[in-house]
Order: C-alpha cells, then sequence, then structure tokens
C-alpha cells in the first residue's frame, strides 16, 4: 500500500486523514495487517504519528487490535454488516434530505462532474478511481446539509463498510444503477426534492448492500 508523502505539520492529523481516506474508499482490504513502520514508511513520517493515527482509528472501530497485538482491517459479518446498512439508511437519507434544502447550482454541477467522471472510471475499468469519486459524491451532499455531526456518524458507519467496496468492482449491473441513482439524486436537489433526492439515496445504499452482503462470512 503506498500513500502520497506528507511533508507539514501536524503529522498525526494527516497520517490519521491519509489512513482513513484508505478505509473509506477500499484501499484497506478486510483482514489486511498494518504495521507502524510500514505505514510510516510509506507516509514518510516516524512511528509517533502513525501510532496516534492508528489508535484513533481503533478507538472509532474502524481498526482492530488481533489477539497477538498486531493492528488490521476488522472482517465484517453480515449480523453487523445489515446493521450498519440500517443506520446508513436512516442517517445518509436524513442528510440527503437536509441538503435538499440547500442546494444549489454550484453544488448539483460539482455532483455532475464527479458523476461523468465515475463513468469514465468505469469505462476505463478503473475501479479504484471510481471509488473515490463516489466517495466524494456522498459527502459533498452530506457536507451541504450543514449537519457536521450527522456527518461524523455517517462517516463512522462507512470506515466499516469501505473496506469491503471492492467487492463491487466486477459487478456491472451494480454500476449501471448506482450511476442511474447518482444521476436521480442530482436532479432531485436541482429541484429542491427532498423526498426524491431521498429515495434515490436509499436505492443507491440497498443496491450496493445486496452485493456486498454475498461476500461477508
Amino acid at each position: 500500500m503506498e500513500f502520497t508523502q506528507l511533508t507539514s505539520e501536524p503529522l498525526h492529523e494527516q497520517a490519521y486523514v491519509a489512513l482513513r481516506n484508505a478505509l473509506l474508499t477500499g484501499r484497506l482490504a478486510p483482514g489486511q495487517p498494518l504495521t507502524i513502520r510500514g505505514i510510516g514508511s510509506s507516509l514518510g513520517i516516524s512511528s509517533t504519528p502513525v501510532r496516534e493515527a492508528l489508535q484513533r482509528l481503533i478507538a472509532e472501530g474502524a481498526l482492530q487490535l488481533a489477539a497477538n497485538r498486531s493492528i488490521q482491517v476488522p472482517v465484517m459479518t453480515r449480523d453487523r454488516f445489515v446493521e450498519v446498512t440500517d443506520i446508513r439508511l436512516r442517517l445518509e437519507r436524513l442528510a440527503v434530505e437536509a441538503a435538499a434544502t440547500r442546494a444549489g447550482e454550484e453544488l448539483c454541477d460539482r455532483l455532475h462532474a464527479l458523476s461523468a467522471r465515475m463513468q469514465v472510471a468505469i469505462n476505463n475499468r478503473s475501479f479504484p478511481d471510481y471509488l473515490a469519486d463516489n466517495q466524494t459524491f456522498h459527502f459533498t451532499i452530506y457536507e451541504a446539509s450543514n449537519l457536521p455531526y450527522l456527518q461524523q456518524l455517517i462517516g463512522l458507519c462507512w470506515l466499516r463498510t469501505g473496506p469491503w467496496l471492492n467487492g463491487l468492482a466486477q459487478e456491472g449491473r451494480y454500476h449501471s444503477i448506482a450511476n442511474d441513482e447518482h444521476e436521480k439524486m442530482i436532479n432531485a436537489l436541482r429541484r429542491k426534492d427532498a423526498c426524491a433526492a431521498s429515495e434515490a439515496t436509499g436505492r443507491d445504499i440497498s443496491e450496493a448492500a445486496s452485493v456486498l452482503i454475498e461476500l461477508l462470512p
């Protein structure tokens, strides 16, 4: 796993953000072990800020300590996945409904550009790029809700499901459905139609979940 080198303070915060983004966008796999030395070398920083970042992610439940005291990405069970998905459906639809009342043309244009980039990534079979833009797409909407605590809760859910997202790479039917729902979300936001935006968000989450749950132990 390669990260962009960090060059400025505070290093522990930048290390946390780098690791968090890797989890959110599926760059770290379920069960993958992590070492302080390996991450520090990849980021170009010492072990102390890496250790602080890892401890923070462990406290959030995004990483876990194994029996031998090693650190790894958790492996999720189906029961936990169903629970997290149900929470996501409630929280993310709430955020989208709030965003719909505040959405302007600038936001919708940014979302449309991201949606177009996701389609290009799928056409080029560049699934990591798709996942990165997909995460940005959703969180751009959630930020527009102007509900920071709700965004924090949504982020905690995504940290648990993100490592499984690469399971969607070969599911062509999902890509088509997701792109359609993204466009419906954008169009609903342009109309400030909170109900339609919420429904499209729910379908997007549910379709992905129906694929991912089959991959879980």
